[in-house]
């Protein structure tokens, strides 16, 4: 009697020990996966800078204020170009 009573005290303990290694593996799953997806989460992000002087620069303002164009589609970089034959060169 004392010999079943071991073996069930025994595969009672097992069960716990491999009950307890699967909780901290999904924990552990669940902490990864958690780090990535806040990681690449691009709503999540924090838009602060920190500056040389040590005070930090939060941005308050929304998501379409932040990515609106600067510079008007009538402005920019395009210059007429023209080909002129310089016959001193």
């Amino acid at each position: 009697m004392t010999f079943i009573a071991f073996l069930l005290k025994f595969a009672f303990f097992i069960f716990i020990a491999f009950l307890a290694i699967l909780v901290w593996i999904a924990f552990s799953f669940y902490r990864q996966l958690t780090r990535v997806r806040r990681q690449f989460d691009p709503f999540a992000q924090q838009q602060e800078r920190k500056e040389d002087a040590g005070s930090t620069v939060i941005d308050k303002r929304t998501a379409e204020q932040r990515n609106r164009k600067v510079i008007p589609d009538s402005e920019g970089e395009y210059v007429d170009f023209t080909e002129v034959d310089d016959p001193g060169r």
